[in-house]
């Protein structure tokens, strides 16, 4: 049998497609190079754990697991030529690694077959390389490592592929090289009969158990149910999604399994145990060792929340009888806000956090009336925003009142001095005995609109306010439902034109009103149950609900009443000063210009994109377009709050904020209407085929007797000058559901189609 030194490669960052031959000199460059020492020391000081991984991107990559080709061309999971080497991860750990490394490691290198150990760049966990035993595979070596160390499981958990790169770290990271074994390592040429024999034994197993399970066994998931819904009809229509496609071989990445269980883990509570009985029945091909790997490897990714698909499977298998039940959602932590929103959440309890950011944003929009910005496409864009605080009764809404009152106690005031011009020039006008006793209309500049405000009367005082920001504050939202059809049309399109501060109004042909055409500048902050939220927002296609930032109360039981703090002199007076610079900002006509915040909402767009085209789902990235819109918003808003910040951390912190406004917007639209544009799409996406395969027929078929034969279509057809052939055309007709067959060469129509 023939032996030869088993290349290994590294490139220069895991962008890079070409590789280059790992030798000693090699490795002791790239350790020791200025670039590498430069980039671990940037890590070093970084706080921000996704900065960390964008600079870990720069670091040299090596690929132990498999071999360098001789084209020097990076290899894939399916080209990978295994090198006998095999990878271990200890990643997180709770002790030092080098602590670890010292205490029960040192010393016994050539006994557990390491050549080579080093701290991970991030400095939180172990790396290790050991070379594969005869006959041994991955999943075995894992096991055996991590079985010298007392682990339930496998020591590496993220380990997919052969193709794996492994960032290399600088010099004093590096704990252990063994030069002599690591690149003189030599594999035989044999035939993988030790390979075959393990797959005949594992076929027989396989054989075993499915004859176990059909002396019958019922599938786990059949008697386990979420929300009412079998966890096994729940499985099934992940699958189709998945759209399995055979079992992968060793080395490779368990794609459907891992995908499964990344969709199934936020409803199993990301439980092991659980995922494990769930799912191990559908891949009765797959060895138990590698079914456990992939959970594992799955759980250990990021991602806290429930995943768009997931979703989507739970709306078409729940029987939506009750729209209010759907309204708990999970959002990712709150980034950091600026100094003056943190010390008023600080008067509110911190499992309100989010929600509470939600409804400043429309107060805050007010005092930054004149603030005026370009979105992407060149619209002109100001501070609107419209937000829902969602919540069952007595669930805690009432801190959105508390809120409103806080933050617009100035603007209380100056409306109550411009409500008493407008009763005082009433009460003159009722007591004139004609118009020329009447003064002049003071046109009162009123901002804060309660549910009580007639549509006429909102628009006449938005008119007044000339161009400034109003805000409509109700505490339940069912009040507004009882009055939104008005002379004026739905109020839907008026709160559609808020949003997009585009032109409305009413048209008056009486002497005592006037006519108003103006630009709508109106926020709203709206409190409700979810079944009255629903009631309000009942119209996907108009628009208005995709708008809307909805605050969801969270599911947490608390013993008596909430009391919320007023502000103090100190903090009262800082909450002053950041509305007096709000105020100020854009008076002098000028629009904010922000490239960074551009930048990232187009890197935000681009994710997305990328996720689109990894996972389609054509209502969550229609939602993301809105969001986007919201986002860039909320940036402009946190930039003037911070006092415009130019130095990057700052920048930094508000991107935080930009990404998780936009994630929170699309997720809680999709929570709670997502339903109803789903089966928008799917009657569109149906008529749409159905128009589309009848074009050539279309005519025909609409001249066609609602009751027609097979005889009277082929004399058509042949009128036409068309083949007689009808057989195509009446399965297609069938099959689009257009016709149904009523007796022998006898069809009726069902659905008339307009020519």
């Amino acid at each position: 049998m023939e032996k030869k030194i088993t290349p290994i490669g590294y490139m220069d960052s895991c962008r890079s497609k070409t590789m280059k031959r790992l030798t000693p000199e090699a490795l002791d460059t790239l350790t020791n190079s200025f670039e590498v020492n430069s980039t671990m020391r940037q890590i070093e000081a970084e706080a921000d754990q996704e900065m960390k991984s964008k600079l870990k991107g720069d670091l040299p990559v090596v690929l132990y697991a498999c071999q360098m080709p001789e084209d020097g061309v990076r290899p894939t999971a399916e080209t990978a030529i295994p090198s006998g080497f095999c990878l271990h991860d200890w990643d997180h750990m709770k002790v030092n690694p080098r602590k670890f490394y010292d205490e029960q490691i040192a010393g016994k290198e050539t006994e557990l077959g390491i050549v080579l150990a080093h701290v991970t760049p991030r400095g939180e966990g172990l790396r290790l390389v050991t070379i594969l035993g005869e006959g041994e595979r991955i999943t075995q070596c894992q096991e055996r490592l991590a079985a010298a160390f007392g682990m339930s499981e496998f020591a590496d958990r993220k380990i997919k592929d052969l193709s794996r790169v492994s960032f290399l770290p600088s010099k004093d990271y590096m704990l252990f090289v063994d030069n002599d074994r690591l690149f003189n390592h030599a594999m035989e040429e044999r035939i993988e009969m030790k390979e075959e024999e393990t797959k005949e034994e594992e076929m027989k197993e396989e054989g075993a158990k499915d004859e176990s399970q059909n002396a019958g066994e019922v599938k786990v998931s059949d008697n386990f149910n979420y929300q009412g819904i079998k966890f096994s009809s729940i499985i099934e229509a992940l699958l189709r999604r998945i759209a399995t496609q055979g079992n992968p071989r060793e080395g490779e990445r368990n794609d459907d399994l891992f995908i499964l269980v990344r969709e199934l883990r936020h409803i199993c509570d990301y439980n092991f145990n659980t995922l494990y009985m769930l799912v191990a029945p559908y891949f009765p091909t797959l060895p138990d060792a590698e079914i456990r790997r992939t959970i594992s490897n799955a759980l250990a990714t990021n991602g806290r929340t429930i995943t768009p698909v997931m979703r989507g499977v739970i709306s078409e298998l729940r029987n939506v009888s009750n729209a209010s039940d759907e309204t708990d959602i999970q959002l990712p932590r709150l980034p950091r806000l600026s100094a003056v929103e943190e010390m008023i959440l600080a008067h509110y309890p911190k499992h309100l956090r989010s929600q509470v950011y939600m409804a400043m944003l429309p107060i805050w929009g007010v005092y930054g009336t004149h603030i005026r910005f370009n979105y992407m496409d060149g619209r002109e864009n100001s501070l609107s925003f419209q937000t829902a605080v969602v919540g069952k009764s007595s669930s805690g809404k009432a801190f959105a009142a508390h809120l409103f009152d806080l933050m617009t106690k100035r603007i209380r005031i100056e409306d109550n001095i411009e409500r008493q011009k407008a009763a005082e020039y009433l009460a003159i006008c009722n007591k004139a005995s004609d118009a020329s006793e009447k003064p002049d209309d003071p046109r009162p500049r009123v901002k804060l609109f309660g549910d009580d405000i007639t549509t006429s009367q909102m628009l006449e005082y938005l008119d007044n306010l000339e161009g400034e920001h109003a805000i409509q504050f109700t505490e339940e939202v069912a009040r507004l439902s009882k009055a939104k059809k008005t002379v004026y049309g739905d109020n839907d399109d008026l709160l559609c034109k808020a949003f997009d501060n585009a032109m409305g109004g009413k048209e008056s042909k009486s002497h005592l009103t006037r006519n108003i055409r103006i630009p709508i500048f109106l926020n709203c902050l709206y409190c409700g149950t979810p079944g009255g939220m629903h009631k309000f927002y009942n119209n996907p296609e108009g628009g208005l609900n995709n708008r809307v930032l909805f605050a969801f109360m969270p599911s947490v039981r608390i013993k008596g009443f909430p009391h919320y703090e007023n502000l103090t002199e100190t903090e009262q007076a800082q909450f002053d000063e950041a509305c007096d610079l709000l105020s100020e900002a854009g008076k002098d006509g000028r629009k904010v210009q922000l490239p960074w915040l551009e930048k990232t909402v187009m890197m935000l767009k681009n994710k997305w994109d990328k996720e689109d085209d990894e996972n389609p789902d054509e209502v969550w990235y229609d939602l993301g377009k809105r969001a986007l819109v919201v986002a860039m918003r909320a940036g402009v808003l946190q930039w003037y709050l911070r006092g415009c910040p130019t130095d990057e951390k700052q920048i930094r912190d508000i991107a935080k904020v930009v990404k998780w406004t936009a994630e929170a917007h699309r997720l809680g639209v999709y929570t709670f209407c997502g339903k109803d544009y789903e089966d928008i799409n799917d009657i569109d996406n149906s008529l749409m085929q159905k128009q589309g395969r009848m074009s050539k027929n279309k005519k025909l078929f609409s001249v066609l007797p609602d009751h027609f034969s097979v005889q009277e279509l082929i004399a058509m057809r042949v009128q036409n000058g068309d083949s007689a052939n009808v057989k195509m055309v009446i399965s297609r007709w069938v099959a689009d559901g257009l016709i149904r067959k009523v007796s022998e060469g006898c069809y009726e129509k069902v659905l008339q189609l307009v020519a």
